[in-house]
């Protein structure tokens, strides 16, 4: 049972909500409209299966990275009072099956993403292939550490459209892209508060400067999301509405960070399952851009309305 439980905290299956963004196509899709309407069809299951090989294939791919990482910096983790029990700095999971483990999330990831189709599964090897280089030392680069973690988040919203074979919003890849940011500048934030300052390649991290980046990123969200609402594709849903849930969720953030002890890895997906009110903003958020969507055409028939999204170019 010890082996289980650590084998769960090696893939780190709490990560695991950072995937909740290959879900973000479908809630501004023309699957969305079918699955609503006809939630036992052949289509509506279809884009629900394809839904989960895509979410399990990328928690899968980010937990063989998570393993390739923490086999590399266990010597660096036996140091850190925050990380020497992580079961490879602990010694609780040996290399070789660290490495057997790795290697058979790699081969399920892949295997589920080209299973979808080439374009996801091209994703998912994408999103594979940068996280080796982010490991190899991109990751103590300063500015270039945060980016590359930001483009994860946005090939992760690839990976969802491609999935359902719809484009993928710029709009959307965009405001992926910067509230991502706005979040690993926060982990950063947390990590210069709580830790000594790391080694980095071409100078290092200060809590003001973050502090500037976490207000510059926040702001652009913030304009991005609202501009996207009312000229994107849905200007006509009146998703306007869900722009003070977006603040809300950002601000949030700020709150947390006037007391970052509390938060255990400084991870934005620990925050989400730790924080209650973020949980219901978030929740509430989807909710009310499903129904806004959806309710857009109310004239217009089920079969209608479907033909009307697809026209429209939604994704």
């Amino acid at each position: 049972m010890e082996k289980i439980k650590a084998l769960i905290k090696l893939i780190r299956v709490y990560q695991w909500t950072k995937s909740g963004f290959v879900l973000m196509p479908f809630v501004f899709s023309s699957h969305l409209y079918s699955v609503v309407h006809d939630p036992l069809g052949p289509q509506s299951l279809d884009t629900i299966k394809n839904l989960l090989i895509a979410f399990l294939g990328f928690s899968f791919l980010a937990s063989s990275i998570y393993v390739i990482n923490d086999f590399k910096d266990r010597k660096i983790d036996r140091e850190d009072p925050r990380k020497q029990d992580r079961p490879l700095a602990s010694g609780t999971i040996g290399s070789g099956l660290a490495f057997l483990v790795a290697a058979l999330l790699l081969t399920l990831a892949l295997g589920l993403g080209f299973h979808l189709n080439e374009a996801t599964g091209t994703t998912f090897l994408t999103y594979f292939l940068m996280n080796l280089i982010y490991s190899a030392g991109a990751k103590r680069i300063v500015l270039l550490d945060v980016f590359i973690i930001s483009v994860g988040f946005v090939l992760r919203v690839l990976a969802g459209a491609f999935a359902l074979s719809v484009d993928a919003s710029p709009w959307l890849l965009s405001s992926a892209f910067f509230i991502s940011l706005f979040l690993g500048f926060f982990k950063r934030y947390y990590e210069v508060r709580m830790s000594p300052a790391e080694a980095m390649i071409g100078g290092s991290y200060h809590a003001e400067s973050l502090r500037s980046f976490i207000n510059i990123t926040a702001s652009i969200s913030i304009i991005n999301y609202s501009i996207y609402t009312l000229q994107g594709t849905h200007a006509a849903a009146n998703l306007f509405w869900t722009i003070p849930l977006v603040v809300l969720g950002i601000f949030r953030y700020y709150t947390l960070l006037q007391n970052p002890e509390a938060i255990r890895d400084g991870n934005p997906s620990d925050i989400l399952l730790a924080d209650v009110f973020l949980i219901v903003t978030i929740l509430v958020w989807l909710v009310l851009c499903a129904y806004l969507i959806l309710h857009s055409e109310p004239d217009l028939s089920p079969e209608q309305g479907l033909l009307h999204l697809r026209a429209a170019g939604l994704g």
